[in-house]
């Protein structure tokens, strides 16, 4: 597993949203050699319904890698979209 930052902006966003799971979501998920050898990682994390999100994992090229499901009460979010790449994970605002 490579080290993996995230932004200030980006923290502060999460940690206001209760939205933690989501950075264990991809940092579980890159323990997936499909995942991993993604070097430019978009995330694409929605809602789906009272407790379940999805998150679709896209390169750079908008092609699908995968779609992971997970169950959340705390995450105060609907859509999201933030980016993975040389170990950072950003909004795509702060490129």
């Amino acid at each position: 597993m490579r080290n993996l930052f995230i932004t200030t902006t980006l923290d502060l966003y999460l940690k206001s949203k209760n939205a933690f799971a989501i950075v264990d979501q991809i940092i579980e998920l890159q323990k997936n050699p499909e995942v991993f050898n993604e070097d430019f990682q978009v995330w694409k994390i929605t809602k789906i319904d009272e407790i379940t999100f999805s998150m679709e994992l896209q390169n750079g090229n908008l092609n699908v890698i995968i779609i992971h499901y997970f169950q959340s009460t705390a995450i105060k979010i609907f859509e999201l979209t933030v980016w993975f790449e040389n170990s950072t994970l950003y909004f795509p605002s702060e490129r």
